[in-house]
């Protein structure tokens, strides 16, 4: 079977979970001897790169969105929605390469007539939900802030975005807090709806015996360095703890590194790699002691969640989203979002073994 995967970034101008769960579904569909060709995007300066599967490059201002200005995503947003020319290359795509079935991901900077196009080719066609980007633009849910997806543009936006998706063949969604979220909103009210991890992220699953003993404890975050992934209160509020036996690593890039760099400089307890590839991050889950997942934002269902069982690392994330539905009572724990006074217990009471 020849399948089309559609997803607004991929490597290597890739960002985020998606653009990683794009290649892994890849992987498991040419492992089970599919074709696969992808459809996504990249910055207009930057050169197409030429690699296995086939992958087709649209020109779009996507990758470097957020560093514009507010009134230039408005009108942005509005040619994402009613960009013709860019859904005539899509078509022109699709009619040459004649796909038996399109997998379709996040769609900003394709243009949300990609569910129209695909209909009208009568092409059978699964969608699979990262995140809101079909209920608010940004894509993002603040905790305390969630009234934005249900302000007055909001409801216009998820009128128009709803009219274009319509109800494909199939809607995937790692987490029953997103599908929920889309569902009470009138998104694909007659499509085949279903609830599916994410593919795994290793082959094998590594048995980590680790030393629970030992003097000093390692904390890792993996992310983006942005605010709404909680860097600055997880910095801020590790620096609260006066323990020295403590270490925070921080493995990721993004706008803020300057910034938490200056942050970090003082407590020599608080580690930032930088980036890392994906071998690098395999190894420091193995060497690391916990995970933090200190996100300000109602993720769906977090790539790292699944890389730190994985390697049977024990995680700390706050309480938002599809979050609690990966996290087992055993040895993980859930604090209050952007509760400073929780996440400093549930590190203590890590440290001091205690659930």
């Amino acid at each position: 079977m020849k399948i089309g995967i559609i997803n607004n970034l991929y490597k290597p101008y890739n960002k985020g979970g998606a653009e990683k769960v794009c290649e892994r579904i890849i992987a498991e569909l040419e492992k089970n001897g599919h074709s696969c060709f992808i459809i996504t995007t990249k910055p207009r300066d930057k050169t197409e790169i030429n690699h296995e599967p086939k992958t087709y490059y649209l020109n779009s201002e996507y990758y470097n969105l957020g560093q514009k200005q507010l009134l230039h995503r408005f009108f942005w947003q509005i040619g994402n929605i009613f960009n013709f020319a860019k859904g005539k290359k899509l078509k022109k795509i699709l009619q040459l390469e004649k796909p038996d079935l399109i997998i379709s991901n996040n769609l900003m900077g394709i243009g949300l007539k990609t569910f129209k196009i695909i209909k009208r080719l009568n092409i059978k066609h699964t969608h699979v939900l990262h995140d809101i980007q079909l209920i608010h633009p940004s894509g993002l849910m603040i905790f305390g802030k969630e009234k934005i997806i249900n302000t007055l543009p909001a409801k216009i936006y998820q009128n128009i975005s709803r009219k274009f998706s319509g109800s494909p063949e199939k809607v995937v969604s790692p987490s029953n807090w997103l599908l929920q979220e889309h569902l009470k909103k009138g998104f694909f009210k007659n499509s085949e709806k279903i609830i599916q991890a994410n593919p795994q992220p290793f082959e094998e699953k590594k048995e980590i015996i680790r030393d629970k003993d030992k003097e000093i404890k390692y904390f890792l975050f993996i992310g983006q360095l942005e605010e709404h992934k909680g860097i600055i209160f997880l910095i801020e509020t590790f620096k609260k703890i006066e323990n020295t036996k403590i270490n925070l690593k921080i493995i990721g890039d993004g706008k803020l590194m300057d910034k938490i760099k200056l942050m970090s400089q003082d407590d020599n307890r608080i580690k930032i790699l930088g980036p890392k590839n994906k071998e690098e991050v395999a190894e420091e889950l193995t060497r690391t002691d916990c995970l933090v997942v200190p996100s300000l934002c109602y993720e769906n269902s977090p790539t790292v969640i699944y890389e730190a069982k994985h390697f049977n690392l024990p995680i700390i994330a706050s309480n938002l989203g599809g979050i609690p539905e990966l996290i087992s009572q055993e040895y993980e724990r859930l604090f209050e979002a952007g509760n400073q006074a929780d996440l400093i217990n549930k590190i203590n009471g890590f440290i001091e073994n205690k659930k």
